[in-house]
């Protein structure tokens, strides 16, 4: 099972845009004190020749946080990078 992303954790980035932080999450709901990141969810914006910003594409299909699907290691971003960190312990299946 992948890890549960959270506020602050990674992406891989893409082409030449680099990994970036994910900049939002649920104000409710916390794994390992730090807000949980679900889909909709923004990421820091990311350069090369132009920039752009993104958000969770998708997450779990079977586990949800105030109604949107929470996010894995794995789970792609709108802009075409993946998650790519998350917490050391707690893990969601899909």
């Amino acid at each position: 099972m992948p890890a549960v992303t959270r506020l602050g954790d990674v992406c891989t980035g893409h082409g030449c845009f680099s990994s970036r932080p994910s900049v939002s999450g649920s104000p409710t709901v916390f794994v390992n004190g730090i807000p949980v990141h679900r889909q909709g969810d923004s990421w820091d914006t990311h350069c090369c020749v132009i920039c752009h910003g993104g958000i969770l594409a998708s997450g779990s299909p079977s586990v949800f946080v105030e109604l949107r699907q929470i996010g894995r290691i794995g789970d792609p971003v709108d802009c075409g990078s993946s998650v790519a960190s998350g917490s050391g312990n707690v893990f969601v299946g899909g």
